[in-house]
């Protein structure tokens, strides 16, 4: 190209030099400022820019008399083509770099960077596209990315396009193969490129690895499964003696009805209506124990959480059903108000129970330490916008002012045999369920712990 444009040029001077032709034959200098502009360096561009105009000059000088009007107006009008032609190019030049500096960023990003065509066919692949992938971009260029992938987006291909179309882009987490047979998961941003008359060419595809970042909170999130169960396990050890009675009482109706319904058909004519009775007795009690041994097995079992439409009110009932001897036993007065016809809130069951058990029993012991005035607990269950709120009040010493900003925080008890752990357990379950978590003192004694959880919208209870 370079020996070319210095041909050319030549070839340009001695036409326009030797021959008696009138026109302006220095304008063809254009073509060898054009040809330097992609085969020399800016410096290199400048110097044969000079070197064309001054050509025309000595050609003109040669064959033509200075003071000619003709002539000059064809050497002017050539210098100004010449050197306008080779500002262009200067400025092409420039431009061109800059788009090759960032095209050698983006090919050198840790992001993965990929273009492909609306038939999902892959144009380009950068470095950080081969090092998440494994593939190079001499393997997968003309390939079918959706073929090559086999990506899991939760939608189809087709439908995130027809919001692309709309939108222009689109952005979400997406889980792909690696040449390897390893799954990635990436953060991952769509572009969407229309040509000039406004029909959609191309998409650009970002993607950033968050394998590393998912695979930790996984493990958090089995962590926190694990020590809930832990909780839950505990929590019902201390509630042993309750649990207990709880199923001792039905056991216990259930023998004395099996014994009588005995008596009433070892009599010399059977009482058949008095056994009847008795049978139907013995079931329901027998329907009694297995609901309170169904409830300690949901709460002592390990478990993914399962969020499901929930009657919150019937989980506070559940929940202080085994409740009820340690309340007694504490001498504690409970008082229910719980609003009627409530919508449900999309939440787990056990993790809800365990919430509100724990919660309770903070408030009983925290009555424990009060000997000289009733112990009372309020339970208020309500609706306030698309809220529901639950509140559990207790009379007892209250909480310490400094201490109610870290209550919920994790390892920070208030109890010298406290692990600090179930009202922080307390918390991230609430949170989990798109909720929150409060505490403050009430004006004449004792605390107040709030749960509020939003209602899931347009199903009933």
């Amino acid at each position: 190209m370079r020996v070319g444009a210095l041909a050319l040029a030549s070839l340009i001077f001695i036409i326009d030099a030797l021959t008696p032709m009138d026109i302006a034959i220095a304008v063809l200098y254009v073509l060898v400022v054009l040809m330097a502009a992609n085969a020399f360096s800016r410096t290199g561009l400048i110097a044969i820019t000079l070197w064309c105009m001054g050509l025309t000059l000595v050609a003109f000088f040669i064959g033509h008399d200075m003071y000619m009007v003709p002539p000059l107006g064809r050497c002017l009008i050539s210098l100004a083509a010449i050197s306008i032609s080779g500002a262009l190019a200067l400025r092409n030049n420039t431009i061109n770099s800059q788009l090759q500096e960032q095209v050698k960023l983006l090919a050198q990003t840790h992001d993965g960077v990929i273009v492909r065509d609306m038939q999902h066919r892959i144009l380009s692949w950068n470095a950080g596209a081969e090092t998440l992938y494994g593939w190079s971009a001499k393997e997968v260029l003309g390939k079918t990315i959706t073929d090559l992938l086999q990506s899991n987006i939760g939608a189809s291909f087709d439908e995130i396009m027809q919001i692309m179309l709309v939108k222009g882009a689109w952005e979400g987490e997406i889980t792909s193969t690696r040449k390897d047979g390893r799954r990635v998961t990436v953060t991952s941003r769509w572009s969407l490129s229309r040509d000039r008359n406004g029909n959609p060419n191309m998409v650009l595809v970002t993607n950033n690895d968050i394998t590393a970042a998912r695979q930790a909170e996984d493990a958090l999130h089995r962590s926190q499964v694990e020590l809930a169960h832990i909780t839950r396990v505990t929590t019902l050890g201390e509630l042993a003696a309750s649990i207990a009675h709880e199923v001792n009482q039905p056991l216990a109706a259930i023998t004395t009805n099996a014994e009588a319904g005995l008596r009433w058909l070892n009599r010399e004519v059977p009482d058949l209506g008095e056994v009847h009775s008795a049978i139907s007795r013995i079931s329901s009690e027998a329907q009694r124990a297995s609901e309170v041994i169904k409830r300690i097995r949901a709460l002592s079992r390990k478990s993914e959480p399962q969020h499901l439409p929930l009657d919150f009110g019937e989980v506070v009932d559940e929940s202080l059903g085994l409740l009820k001897r340690e309340l007694a036993q504490q001498n504690v007065s409970l008082q229910l108000e719980l609003e009627a016809g409530l919508p449900a809130v999309q939440g787990d069951r056990v993790q809800l129970q365990q919430v509100i058990i724990n919660l309770v029993m903070n408030g009983v012991q925290a009555m424990s330490r009060v000997h000289d005035a009733q112990r009372l607990m309020l339970i208020k269950l309500g609706r306030v916008a698309d809220q529901l709120i639950l509140e559990i009040h207790d009379s007892g010493p209250g909480i310490r002012e400094q201490d109610i900003a870290k209550l919920f925080t994790a390892f920070f008890t208030t109890k010298e045999e406290g692990l600090g752990m179930g009202l922080s357990i307390c918390r991230s379950i609430v949170e989990a369920h798109g909720g929150h978590i409060d505490a403050h003192n009430r004006p004449e004694a004792g605390a107040v712990l709030q749960i509020t959880l939003p209602v899931a919208e347009g199903v009933s209870a």
